[in-house]
């Protein structure tokens, strides 16, 4: 699968703004997300990779990911829905058993592999190949068998709208502050207040992303519909928004050697 997009970025003062703007072109309100972003870094030699499980093999999403991890080292995603009364959870006090702790493990969650995008050329919007791997649990351990290493975690708000096969994600990203309790390499298993997590972008900017998906990239007239609707989307919002192709290497994934 490809994904085609474009982006630009939103002033946290112009959000309002935006979303009024989002939501009577695409004819509905948005969908709130709140998402819990756990990075993992893939080994940086090839050697030590480990095979994924026979049983996953067995089912395509997991055969292409495997095929486009034994070639190269990449950053991959998992991204865990989440709501807003599960943040502060530190602060109340834990039952006998234990039950207020998140475990990601025993939780549906989505991975989500992006290589780098293709080179411009004479296209005017970003084409990167693209891997989703939906509601599945356990997938904490089997980045763990494969030697991945998690690194960082972040959380994602996001509004999203959809008009077609367009989706529009209007996101920022948040920075969990330091815990007391838990080291900096582990997975949180209790959430801090939400009034407490910092943006990670020091101007606390949205970005705003319109994109679509291609099914078969290697069709050049599906790709090229999809590359047809999203600059009817770049026209039609001049002097709203400056969505740009910007720089493949600013979404680079893969791990350098």
């Amino acid at each position: 699968m490809h994904e085609l997009f474009l982006s630009t970025q939103v002033a946290n003062e112009d959000l309002q703004r935006a979303l009024r703007i989002l939501q009577g072109y695409c004819g509905m309100k948005p969908v709130t997300l709140l998402r819990r972003r756990l990075i993992w870094e893939g080994p940086r030699t090839r050697s030590s990779l480990k095979g994924i499980d026979p049983g996953l093999l067995q089912k395509q999403p997991w055969k292409s990911l495997y095929d486009q991890l034994v070639r190269q080292s990449y950053v991959i995603a998992l991204l865990y829905d989440i709501d807003r009364d599960q943040f502060g959870q530190s602060e109340k006090a834990a039952d006998e058993d234990g039950e207020d702790l998140i475990d990601c493990d025993q939780l549906p969650g989505s991975l989500r592999w992006t290589d780098l995008p293709d080179p411009a050329g004479g296209r005017p919007v970003n084409s990167r190949l693209l891997i989703t791997i939906d509601d599945e649990k356990g997938l904490c351990t089997v980045l763990k068998s494969m030697n991945h290493r998690f690194i960082q975690e972040m959380i994602q708000e996001c509004h999203r709208f959809v008009l077609g096969n367009i989706v529009f994600d209007l996101s920022r990203y948040l920075q969990l502050p330091p815990s007391d309790t838990e080291p900096i390499s582990s997975i949180r298993t209790r959430l801090p207040t939400y009034e407490s997590l910092i943006p990670l972008d020091s101007e606390n900017k949205w970005i705003l992303t319109a994109s679509a998906l291609v099914l078969n990239g290697s069709n050049p007239d599906h790709k090229q519909k999809g590359i047809d609707e999203l600059m009817t989307v770049r026209t039609e919002f001049e002097g709203c928004f400056d969505f740009q192709a910007l720089d493949r290497h600013i979404f680079d994934t893969r791990v350098k050697f």
